[in-house]
């Protein structure tokens, strides 16, 4: 059986990396309003950052990185499993950032909530290839899955002890480390997957059936990061006009 060949728009791999990083920058923003001033988890703050992470930097991330991928034939999505890829993330993602906050002096919280991001970006994405709707079978590496995910949770540990424990623009470097945890895994994960022509597939199988277009998953991509955007620039205007702000994540050093 003859693989199709595939290939990356290297535009939309750029583009891809840049969603993921503008949403891991408002989230690390929102973050700084987890903790409130007696020690007590804000759960208000923390679902936001949550919805913006999970949404932007991993889901929107993931569908504009199918954007970029070249291959034959069409392609739909299934609704209920991409909306469940939705869901995922933004529910892993506030458990990692609870887990960080509310134990942030313990080793052994930073390790957990860095495996629980990394596994929320890994289960995102493979969730989503399995919304695929296409006249073709898929295969994985396990040896490449192994080190995607490795590569998940790494970088998000290292994301997060930043996010918790560093101060001044060195923390900038958080959402750098989060856009390369969240795109080193998928891309990762596209290179040991191999696609091949489904038996029977010319039997005029309607894939558009109940399913979503890659124009339809990219839109909603878009609006998930004009969200973010809105949030960050609402976010600002809050901390300036706010009597009661929260600490500004880039003061000091």
């Amino acid at each position: 059986m003859q693989a199709f060949i595939a290939s990356h728009d290297l535009a939309l791999v750029g583009l891809s990396y840049v969603i993921s990083v503008i949403g891991a920058l408002i989230s690390l923003y929102l973050a700084d309003f987890i903790v409130e001033r007696d020690g007590r988890i804000n759960f208000g703050w923390l679902s936001l950052a949550a919805i913006i992470f999970g949404g932007c930097a991993i889901w929107a991330m993931h569908f504009t990185g199918m954007l970029a991928f070249r291959m034959e034939g069409p392609v739909t999505y299934d609704v209920s499993t991409t909306l469940l890829s939705l869901g995922l993330p933004i529910l892993l993602s506030g458990m990692g950032l609870f887990v960080a906050h509310r134990w942030r002096d313990s080793i052994v919280a930073w390790l957990t909530a860095g495996v629980v991001f990394g596994l929320g970006v890994a289960a995102m994405h493979y969730l989503g290839m399995t919304a695929m709707r296409m006249p073709m079978t898929m295969t994985h590496d396990n040896a490449i899955i192994a080190l995607s995910i490795g590569i998940a949770v790494v970088a998000a540990t290292v994301a997060l002890r930043i996010i918790v424990h560093w101060r001044g623009v060195k923390r900038l470097l958080s959402p750098l480390l989060m856009g390369l945890a969240v795109c080193g895994m998928h891309y990762t994960a596209m290179y040991g997957m191999s696609f091949a022509p489904m038996p029977g597939a010319e039997a005029g199988i309607d894939y558009f059936a109940g399913a979503w277009s890659q124009g339809t998953v990219g839109f909603l991509s878009g609006l998930w990061v004009s969200m973010a955007l809105f949030v960050g620039a609402a976010l600002a205007v809050f901390r300036k006009l706010s009597d009661v702000d929260g600490p500004d994540a880039f003061a000091g050093t």
